[in-house]
């Protein structure tokens, strides 16, 4: 069905039909009364671009360089599957609903046919309509006087309201409102615009366009571009990360013990990418609350890496502590970076190697390499320095700092060959003996006063 006989079949609806019923709709600055028509569903086209399945959309043209057009056939099956695959749950509830009650919400469609409010339900009507061979299927919409291509701005204003207003955005996927943000925000809509379509503060959507600039600038440090499924699942740590950035980024922030500059802030930020992509593509049972990061028990252990608090940040209490943990973390990291950089696990050469695969999995396999090759390295680096920094916030009680340094050199197995043959052992022997008889120096001197 081509987009004029989408019109004329449209136009003889809404002239020569009795309504099924109406709706109030917000449209152009007031509050309307529209009428409601059966409309037969072979002369109605998805929005391909609607906020619900914005990331898939958005992933899969930039991986395969082919615009979705939902006119056609085979593009059709692709956005069917989005919107299916965008809340399975969801989906399901509302399948059972629609086969014992029929349509109860009504729809928003264009005057050439592409529906604004109402893509999954007229998805899951068709379905229906396909396994109880039913034709035609009909879906209940107003239909509005102008086309999409005719007032982008408004429509797309009353596609936000309907679609991601606050009572109506619950069942998006999180990155999609992120998403949603960031295109409104490119059609020139303001902050306060945008906040009244989703039913939020001005304050919270600069902060949604913060953390997509975030995700946008982590996916573009792992030459993941507008790869946006990549993102699944990871809402919670860029939501701390923004927040962490914003307390540090331009000014020293009262929480810090030393004057830090940008390039320190950077290297925070590039750390927590880093414990990113490994937390939320390890394998194994994940925790809701993060992701999985490092299992059940730890898994709030990576916030202690830049979380603004004196006694509870690795970023925050000493340069010291922070200098250390930073380099030892590129250290160890850098090499595997290189590898999946420039060797047989960067992204042309595994693209070559696997022509058969869609990039998304790919990528996802990719990425599970990474936490495989790092996950050990980054956990180790955490542990040492969160070590290090409980000894830290314990300095002023020396007895007990002293007693776990003893109980810690009880635990070596000075029978091994490691102790005996490694360099490193008898250098760090050494510094311990050196550090005790200055610590027994002090101690007599003081006795003497």
């Amino acid at each position: 069905m081509n987009r004029e006989q989408r019109i004329e079949y449209l136009e003889r609806l809404r002239s020569g039909k009795k309504p099924y019923g109406s709706k109030e709709v917000w449209y152009k600055s007031k509050r309307q009364n529209i009428p409601v028509f059966e409309i037969d569903l072979q002369y109605l086209i998805y929005n391909a671009y609607n906020g619900r399945i914005a990331s898939f959309v958005k992933s899969y043209e930039k991986q395969t360089g082919n615009r979705l057009d939902a006119a056609k056939s085979e593009d059709v099956a692709t956005i069917e599957r989005f919107l299916w695959d965008s809340n399975l749950p969801g989906n399901k509830e509302t399948k059972k609903s629609l086969k014992e009650r029929r349509q109860l919400e009504y729809g928003i469609v264009t005057k050439d046919g592409v529906i604004i409010d109402g893509n999954r339900r007229a998805m899951l009507i068709r379905q229906l309509a396909g396994e109880a061979a039913e034709q035609p299927a009909y879906f209940l919409a107003v239909i509005l006087e102008e086309t999409l291509d005719q007032n982008p701005k408004e429509i797309m204003r009353l596609e936000t309201t309907y679609q991601m207003g606050e009572d109506a955005k619950v069942d998006y996927n999180a990155i999609e409102k992120y998403l949603k943000c960031k295109d409104l925000k490119s059609y020139s809509f303001s902050e306060a615009e945008i906040g009244k379509m989703m039913g939020e503060s001005e304050p919270t959507i600069m902060e949604y366009l913060e953390i997509m600039a975030l995700m946008d600038d982590y996916l573009d440090k792992l030459g993941y571009s507008g790869i946006y499924t990549r993102l699944d699942k990871t809402e919670g740590a860029f939501v701390d990360l923004n927040r962490y950035l914003n307390k540090f980024k331009g000014k020293i922030s009262g929480m810090a013990t030393w004057a830090y500059t940008d390039a320190d802030v950077e290297d925070l930020k590039l750390v927590y990418f880093d414990y990113i992509q490994f937390m939320y593509n390890k394998k194994g049972k994940k925790t809701e609350e993060a992701g999985g990061i490092f299992g059940t028990e730890d898994s709030k252990d990576y916030r202690v890496i830049g979380k603004p608090s004196k006694k509870e940040s690795l970023f925050c209490a000493s340069e010291r502590i922070w200098a250390e943990f930073r380099d030892n973390h590129f250290k160890m990291v850098d090499p595997v970076r290189k590898e999946f950089e420039e060797g047989d696990l960067a992204i042309d050469t595994l693209r070559a190697k696997n022509k058969d695969l869609d990039l998304n999995t790919l990528l996802k396999r990719r990425d599970e390499e990474w936490a495989n090759q790092v996950g050990s390295k980054l956990k180790a680096n955490l542990g040492e320095a969160r070590y290090g920094l409980q000894n830290f916030n314990s300095q002023n009680e020396p007895e007990l700092l002293l007693s776990r340094a003893l109980n810690t050199l009880r635990s070596v197995d000075s029978s091994s060959k490691s102790f005996r043959e490694k360099p490193e052992v008898e250098e760090l022997v050494s510094e311990i003996n050196s550090l005790t008889w200055e610590f027994k120096q002090l101690i007599k001197k003081g006795g003497v006063e």
